[in-house]
């Protein structure tokens, strides 16, 4: 099928279908969680001007808002670096389909209680057991019994204070597909809530 997807693409010279599949792809990526791209890699920029990189799961993509969500400790390297710069890019590659997607975007944090609220309840009690760890993500510890998590109670509130969305707004989105005939490259940057693209060199 990707092949196909790639034939079509090469054959039409069609921008759009080339876009158009990345970005339906990165849809369906939000609910299945075995799919490549459910797992993004983001990169941010720290106070040192080093660059930062962990793997983050895609929560929510939104085509007509050109948003990127997903969810973080609010204590954690990510906020402390997108405080100095909201510059950020974030990585994923389907290997099935043979796609790599690059998004250059501006992050910030989602202050709203009532969103986070919707969305906390919404989430399995594993995943918000992850917020309930007493010391800040990424501090030392000299033994892995330092690491204790704070007991939740009926509330199911524990932790609620530490989680945080991030929303990246994009800014330019940049596609290869990888083909034994040649590559296929494009670029579209967000103008006035639509992206506009134009092919490069891979």
């Amino acid at each position: 099928m990707s092949l196909e997807i790639i034939e079509k693409i090469r054959e039409s010279d069609s921008l759009e279908l080339a876009l158009d599949n990345a970005l339906n792809k990165l849809k369906r990526a939000v609910k299945e969680r075995n799919d490549d791209l459910h797992l993004l890699n983001f990169v941010t920029v720290d106070d040192r001007n080093r660059p930062n990189t962990r793997n983050v799961v895609l929560r929510d993509f939104s085509i007509e808002d050109l948003t990127v969500r997903f969810h973080t400790d609010k204590r954690s390297s990510k906020i402390k670096d997108i405080k100095v710069n909201r510059d950020v890019c974030l990585i994923g590659y389907d290997k099935i389909a043979k796609l790599q997607i690059r998004i250059d975007a501006e992050a910030y944090t989602l202050d709203d209680k009532e969103t986070l609220m919707h969305i906390w309840s919404k989430m399995y009690p594993m995943s918000r057991e992850c917020y309930r760890v007493s010391k800040s993500p990424g501090d030392e510890i000299q033994s892995l019994s330092e690491i204790k998590f704070d007991e939740d109670n009926e509330s199911n509130l524990i932790g609620f204070d530490n989680f945080v969305v991030i929303e990246c707004a994009i800014r330019s989105l940049e596609i290869l597909y990888l083909s034994h005939v040649t590559h296929i490259r494009a670029k579209y940057n967000n103008n006035n809530g639509a992206l506009k693209g134009e092919w490069i060199v891979p």
